[in-house]
């Protein structure tokens, strides 16, 4: 309530929200009973069309914590900082960013996914040596991320997000030659479309390849559907 007065909530509207997210309680129903009911004291109703939007703006301010120095993106309950690291100064100054989200989180009650947090540095220079903690706990440092569906690796060739897309595209393009009693061109060329390109398709802006091999094994997932059908 604190942070929609801030943003300018007031009156009847802020009021409606208030008595939405108070005063609630629940119980846990099992087949042979159920308990009492207990207070909810904290969170918002889970599916609830409000439930999203209370959240955004509730963490939508951790972005004021940050310099022009570190970038921010937030994607629902995810959070990821980025900047370009060219000195020790600049480890310092990203770990003190690392320190901004957990203060934050710590201040504001948000207890922060610790297991699922990692760090991953793109680049072709080596650097041996730098690490990062997150709340007195060593984060790890990995080879590939999955952001948003997209495997980024720290070279940025994609080859494993292109690698593991292909896969999934050819095990869905099979089960389609597989299930569909009609071997009509027509009806599988569409099936295809549907429910195979949207997989080799998605976000390929970002990770187009350029290589004549990973060019190729994206190719390789029509050539197989098209062979399959006219055999």
């Amino acid at each position: 309530m604190c942070k929609l007065r801030a943003y300018g909530f007031a009156g009847e509207l802020l009021a409606f929200i208030f008595d939405f997210v108070t005063g609630r309680g629940q119980k846990v129903v099992l087949p042979n009973g159920h308990s009492s009911y207990k207070p909810v004291i904290s969170g918002v109703p889970q599916g609830s069309v409000l439930g999203p939007l209370l959240f955004l703006l509730f963490v939508n301010d951790i972005t004021d914590y940050f310099t022009n120095n570190i970038s921010i993106k937030l994607f629902a309950d995810d959070i990821k900082i980025y900047m370009e690291i060219n000195t020790t100064s600049d480890v310092e100054v990203f770990q003190s960013g690392i320190d901004c989200i957990a203060d934050w989180a710590n201040k504001w009650q948000l207890k922060l996914a610790s297991a699922k947090c990692q760090f991953v540095r793109v680049g072709l220079r080596k650097c041996n040596g730098v690490q990062y903690s997150l709340s007195g706990s060593i984060l790890p440092r990995s080879t590939a991320v999955t952001d948003l569906g997209i495997k980024v690796d720290s070279t940025l060739t994609f080859s494993n997000h292109i690698d593991y897309i292909v896969s999934k595209a050819k095990l869905r393009a099979s089960q389609i030659l597989r299930c569909f009693v009609s071997k009509d061109p027509g009806i599988l060329t569409r099936a295809f479309v549907t429910y195979v390109r949207p997989l080799i398709e998605y976000c390929s802006p970002v990770w187009s390849p350029c290589s004549v091999t990973t060019i190729n094994k994206l190719e390789s997932v029509q050539r197989m559907f098209t062979k399959g059908y006219m055999a």
